[in-house]
């Protein structure tokens, strides 16, 4: 074959490109993304519009309805789902698989702006438009708990949220729990009505007291300053001082008409560790970022930080998925090290050692190939990537089971090196080729199977084709130029037999006399 010609010719270059792809592969399989499940387009977009204090035949009839009218038209939509809850009304919205999910995105916030006109003040402002993904779900969570202050926790649980925030691949870390301080301004119905004042004249008196205000800039001589006016409160009785009827002669003063204080925030969310009170950091990561190395800039930040909290405080990791991947590597390491290691000795009986040597070297170049091809494309190194490559590892030698043994066939017939390798490798390779094909073939319709399933499961077939498309470059290059130079002379030429051969003398011997029989009794 031409290929394997160029490639015998060019021994030096192919020995140099040997030492290249497992230099490459290496690096790249160091440098993989390591996800536990890969990175799937969930095509599905979700209006969250929050209408707090209202009943779910209000929220149906003021907001679902309108959002419904503007939303259901949309290009490439194939379904629309929507719920109405106290408080809440939440449209789900599943667009077809070979959606772009940014147009889809754009066109849905396009609709809920044509609605906004028709929707209560209170929902435009808080109202969400967000795409579902894989990559909203945290990989792991920090839970802190401590027997002290709940305030004090919390303050603590955001420090360490910036820290996190800060590790490199994270995209976001979520509190939950714990407890927030807020200022409390507690209105006398009474008082209002004493003064004829209503609650949106509090409301604008505070909001527009606590606000700072840029003065620009002031020039003296040969220096600028920039002035500001600082107004921000930051006490309580800074609030009680504010005027709430400005213009009037008698001002009536917030703590005529309110009781202010400085509480709790109610709660929206509890978190619990063994029993005590906690709060819990949700770590997200960014599209295609490697989760060990996340959790281990986690861990880093953690032991940095963790002398500085206040005595009492526990750390606890949970659902860390960092975990599992580490399983799931080190399963594949030791299946193909120990499937390399099966391969070989069952190819000792029946090749010799130094051939064995051979056809067992293309598992760990093919390997090498496919996590170079596997980085270049983008691709993760997940649960549907390892359970492909050990589906794969038994096939990787077959192309160089029968290109070693026809070379090494033609060794003994008195052929030297070079020349039986170029003539068993051309005898092979157009069945070689073929068989790899067919293989190929048949995983091939499985890349383009439909839907969400098939986006999860298209990587199988892909891994395997890049894997065993990797083992026949491995066997008609790297293994010719290996026995060309590299093969021992045959056991004729020695007077050696190889272990298997008396196996294979008592296996013809049995399948010689039924073959021959069935050759004469075709009929029957």
């Amino acid at each position: 074959m031409k290929i394997t010609e160029v490639a015998i010719g060019k021994s030096l270059t192919i020995f140099a490109l040997m030492v290249i792809v497992t230099f490459m592969g290496t690096v790249s399989y160091i440098q993989l993304p390591r996800e536990s499940s890969p990175d799937v387009k969930i095509p599905f977009v979700m209006v969250y519009a929050p209408y707090y204090g209202t009943s779910p035949e209000d929220m149906e009839k003021l907001v679902t309805r309108k959002l419904e009218t503007q939303l259901k038209g949309l290009a490439d939509m194939k379904e629309m789902t929507s719920t109405s809850s106290e408080g809440v009304s939440t449209v789900v919205l599943e667009f077809t698989p070979d959606v772009v999910m940014s147009d889809a995105l754009q066109s849905v916030r396009d609709g809920v702006e044509l609605a906004k006109p028709e929707l209560p003040d209170d929902v435009k402002e808080d109202l969400i438009v967000k795409e579902l993904s894989s990559d909203d779900w945290p990989i792991m969570q920090v839970v802190l708990s401590g027997d002290y202050d709940p305030a004090l926790l919390k303050s603590t649980a955001e420090d360490l949220e910036e820290a996190l925030e800060q590790v490199k691949g994270v995209l976001g870390v979520d509190l939950s729990g714990g407890i927030e301080r807020e200022v409390r301004v507690d209105v006398d119905p009474e008082r209002l009505r004493f003064y004829q004042l209503g609650i949106p004249d509090v409301l604008d008196a505070v909001s527009l007291e606590n606000v700072t205000i840029p003065g620009g800039g002031l020039k003296l001589g040969t220096y600028d300053y920039q002035v500001r006016v600082p107004g921000e409160f930051e006490t309580v009785e800074a609030i009680e001082g504010v005027v709430v009827n400005h213009g009037v002669a008698t001002p009536v003063y917030v703590r005529d008409i309110a009781n202010v204080s400085f509480g709790v925030k109610e709660r929206s969310s509890i978190s619990r560790l063994n029993g005590r009170e906690a709060v819990t950091l949700s770590v997200t990561k960014r599209s295609g970022e490697n989760i060990i190395d996340i959790a281990e800039g986690v861990h880093a930040a953690l032991d940095r930080l963790t002398p500085g909290f206040p005595p009492d405080t526990e750390v606890a990791i949970v659902s860390d998925q960092s975990i599992q991947i580490r399983d799931m590597v080190s399963e594949l390491e030791n299946n193909i090290l120990s499937g390399l290691i099966l391969v070989v000795v069952c190819l000792f009986a029946f090749l010799g050692i130094r051939n064995a040597v051979f056809v067992g070297a293309a598992i760990p170049f093919s390997m090498l190939i496919s996590f170079v091809i596997i980085r270049l494309l983008g691709m993760t190194l997940n649960m549907m990537v390892l359970f492909s490559l050990i589906l794969a590892l038994g096939m990787l030698v077959d192309n160089a089971i029968v290109v070693v043994e026809n070379i090494y066939r033609n060794r003994g017939r008195g052929m030297d090196g070079v020349e039986a390798t170029r003539v068993g490798t051309a005898q092979v390779a157009t069945p070689v080729v073929a068989s790899t094909l067919t293989t190929l073939c048949a995983f091939g319709p499985l890349v383009f199977w439909p839907g969400i399933m098939g986006e999860f499961m298209k990587w199988l077939p892909l891994t395997v084709i890049i894997t065993l498309a990797a083992s026949l470059v491995v066997a008609l290059v790297f293994n010719p130029v290996l026995c060309a130079h590299l093969m021992g002379p045959p056991p004729s030429a020695t007077g050696r037999r190889r272990p298997g051969d008396r196996l294979l003398d008592f296996g013809l011997r049995t399948y010689e006399p039924v073959l021959r029989w069935c050759l004469h009794h075709r009929w029957r």
